[in-house]
């Protein structure tokens, strides 16, 4: 798949999405209570990895809170696959957040490795793979 057709995914991916939240008002709501207080914890790991942008492998992004009304803590997982490293099938960065004071203030990050070879190539594990 090429960069443009990877693009115009991506666009209609968001237009769909813009649609269908546009009607939910409990939806809109929530962002508008998150996005209000400082930068998602999305919107800082993005600014701490600007990699991310132009990385050449696979990078899957997620964004979880512990609840959908004033959430207080976060977490944005960050899963890179297809890397150079032909020890490696994966590294999994996770990044935990807490709200204090109306802003999110990141705590941890931890990094995990899913290796090709070795003991453990089903999940992802703390030690660097061999």
């Amino acid at each position: 798949m090429g960069l443009n057709s990877m693009l115009q995914l991506l666009t209609l991916t968001v237009l769909g999405l813009t649609m269908i939240m546009s009607g939910c008002a409990t939806t809109q709501q929530v962002i508008a209570k998150v996005q209000s207080s400082s930068d998602t914890p999305l919107d800082q790991v993005l600014k701490m990895r600007p990699d991310l942008r132009d990385e050449l492998a696979t990078v899957e992004i997620r964004q979880f809170f512990n609840k959908s009304e004033a959430p207080t803590v976060g977490q944005v997982k960050v899963t890179e696959t297809g890397l150079m490293d032909d020890s490696v099938k994966s590294i999994q960065t996770i990044y935990h957040f807490k709200k204090e004071e109306k802003n999110w203030k990141m705590h941890k990050a931890e990094k995990l490795y899913r290796c090709m070879r070795g003991a453990n190539t089903k999940t992802f594990q703390k030690a660097v793979c061999p």
